[in-house]
């Protein structure tokens, strides 16, 4: 089946006249998981622009405030996985992150950076929230809508209160919440104000996501990066593919032909 799978991407890639349209007009929406992160270091703009030149629809990103104050890009609580340097995103300082590499010599980036790079690909961003107070909520946002991007950004979400104050503060900006926790009803998802909802892959069956979509909401996993799962998923109705490997859904929105 992989070996078919990847024969089918060598077609379509290079002949594109040979790829048949789905039948209906519904497209998967494309993240990009911490950026093209198989492709060059985990959430840096070289990750991210790649992405874009993927025409992925999003960018995924997981912003941390350092000890004063600026969200830098980075998954892990400390900067000792992904960079040559170490200690708490909290306890540094930007000047102190900024001086640090990753693997391959990339910087770590700010929201602000990502945010920037966003506006000008014409691409979104999901953001993966690490925070839980409402005075970093309410400055993540305001960068947000410095740069007008209120429409093109998700808020993942784990938390009901994080939630219900974005969903009272700040209805403009669409949401994700985590499921089956912290609301295991995808109705009471709904109820307060997500427009996504966020579950790990194996959660994520053919009949959740029936249900999700009575409810009216989009169902997005954990990343995919195995090409079979991903033509399951879709099979199974799945709203947005988030994966690591671009390459593997480069064509999906508008050539999905080769997914059957």
């Amino acid at each position: 089946m992989k070996k078919a799978f990847y024969f089918s991407l060598i077609l379509l890639f290079c002949f594109p006249q040979f790829v048949v349209r789905a039948e209906s007009d519904k497209q998967p929406i494309l993240v990009a998981h911490r950026g093209a992160s198989h492709l060059a270091d985990e959430n840096t703009l070289k990750a991210y622009a790649l992405a874009a030149e993927y025409g992925m629809d999003y960018i995924e990103c997981d912003p941390r405030l350092t000890k004063d104050g600026v969200f830098v890009i980075m998954h892990d609580a400390t900067v000792d996985r992904t960079t040559n340097g170490s200690g708490e995103v909290s306890q540094l300082t930007l000047t102190e992150i900024k001086s640090m590499r990753t693997e391959n010599g990339e910087q770590i980036p700010t929201l602000e950076e990502v945010l920037v790079l966003a506006k000008e690909r014409g691409i979104g961003i999901f953001i993966d929230t690490k925070v839980n107070e409402i005075p970093a909520f309410e400055k993540m946002i305001g960068l947000i809508k410095k740069f007008g991007m209120e429409e093109k950004v998700i808020v993942m979400l784990w938390w009901q209160d994080a939630q219900k104050w974005m969903e009272k503060n700040h209805p403009e900006i669409a949401t994700c919440l985590s499921w089956p926790a912290p609301i295991p009803s995808l109705k009471e998802v709904k109820k307060v104000g997500a427009e996504w909802v966020g579950a790990l892959v194996q959660y994520a069956t053919e009949s959740m996501i029936k249900n999700a979509h009575k409810a009216g909401l989009k169902v997005i996993t954990m990343p995919i990066n195995d090409p079979e799962q991903i033509q399951q998923k879709i099979q199974d109705g799945l709203d947005v593919v988030q994966t690591d490997d671009p390459r593997l859904v480069q064509a999906l929105r508008d050539e999905t032909g080769v997914m059957k």
